[in-house]
């Protein structure tokens, strides 16, 4: 592809992989605040890499002036770079980050005649539907969160900028690793790997569920984008997900096999009432530890309501399938083995990625 492919949160768990596999195909610009890891600068040494801040409007421009020096114009942008926590107050990185930088990067690529954005969203973001039924690309009801609305923002900034430049809305689901790093699903495994009675605790009736992606296939999709551009309408909405969802029950015993541990293979069904206390007394412990906590009360009052989707309006126009062996299920044997083999490894991808300090490492980096 004659393209140049600029990446914001190019360091980050998903721009990163994405500016790997892009530096196979085109001239890739990554800008992140923090710099490129050595793992991350061996796997894509081709990528012009920077360190700014996107709330940094001049320096974002300085970018694509550079680029058009080079006679290598920015082409398409893919804005992926995001502030997230996982409580319910509204910090200033939402604005600075999320919404500032949303608006500065919008700006600048419709400033210096970039083809096309697109922007990453979440359907996280999206209000469960209602039972029996699946959210659409179209779907509007956002979950009344801080990290959630600015998502939301996000993508009216984009709808707003559209008439200058086209653009793309990817809501994206669960995205996982062979190393899992993915929050709630670590905190699953954790919780269903451990012995005795407390490994079989399982909140509400186990109908909680999401759709989850591997990064692989979430880098597949974004390929199938860049490829299908000049056929595209000049704005999308697209889901980065399988159909439906993936629930607690599909996920138990899995895991629970997987894990090695004996005994009764049946869940034990938590009240989430019961669940209060202790996820506060959790949250308070690791709060004076100075931890990150991604268990929170305000959770529960998600339980048992499935973020299940159709995606058939994303098939069909990327025309894209999900590769069977990437699926989670059949992937989660994968992530066992190397919870299992390489536990330190394992809890320190882990950590890093629940507090926003990922360091690249390839997919196909496994347990020995």
């Amino acid at each position: 592809m004659d393209l140049t492919i600029l990446v914001t949160g190019s360091s980050g768990y998903l721009g990163s992989a994405i500016c790997v596999e892009l530096a196979k195909h085109c001239r890739v610009v990554g800008i992140d605040k923090r710099p490129p890891s050595a793992s991350l600068c061996c796997s894509a040494p081709e990528v012009q890499w920077h360190v700014l801040d996107i709330a940094d409007k001049s320096r974002l421009h300085g970018v694509f002036k550079q680029n058009i020096a080079l006679k290598q114009p920015i082409d398409i942008v893919l804005h992926f770079a995001a502030f997230y926590h996982y409580g319910r107050d509204w910090r200033h990185d939402y604005d600075s980050t999320n919404l500032e930088g949303t608006r500065n990067v919008m700006a600048t690529a419709c400033c210096w005649g970039a083809r096309r954005v697109i922007f990453a969203s979440s359907i996280g973001s999206l209000k469960p539907p209602p039972e029996g039924t699946h959210l659409r690309e179209t779907s509007q009801e956002i979950v009344d969160l801080p990290y959630n609305k600015s998502k939301a923002m996000g993508e009216a900034i984009v709808t707003a900028s559209n008439r200058l430049t086209a653009a793309v809305v990817l809501r994206i689901g669960g995205v996982f690793s062979d190393w899992c790093e993915l929050p709630p699903l670590y905190s699953l495994i954790k919780l269903w790997s451990r012995k005795g009675s407390l490994g079989r605790c399982m909140p509400g009736q186990g109908e909680s569920g999401f759709p989850y992606i591997h990064r692989k296939e979430l880098v597949r999709i974004v390929l199938k984008i860049i490829g299908a551009e000049e056929r595209l309408d000049a704005f999308e909405t697209f889901f980065c997900a399988p159909d439906g969802h993936t629930s607690h029950q599909n996920l138990f015993p899995v895991i629970r096999h997987c894990s090695g541990r004996a005994g009764p293979t049946r869940p034990i069904h938590v009240p989430p009432y019961l669940l209060t206390v202790p996820m506060n007394i959790l949250y308070l412990w690791n709060r004076l530890h100075h931890r990150e906590t991604y268990e929170r009360s305000w959770m529960l009052a998600y339980v048992d309501r499935p973020l299940s989707i159709d995606a058939s309006y994303t098939r069909a126009r990327l025309q894209w399938s999900p590769e069977p062996d990437l699926s989670i299920l059949n992937r989660l044997p994968v992530l066992m083995r190397n919870f299992r083999q390489a536990p330190d490894l394992w809890g320190t991808r882990n950590l890093r990625r629940n507090q926003a300090l990922y360091e690249f490492h390839p997919d196909d980096h496994t347990a020995a």
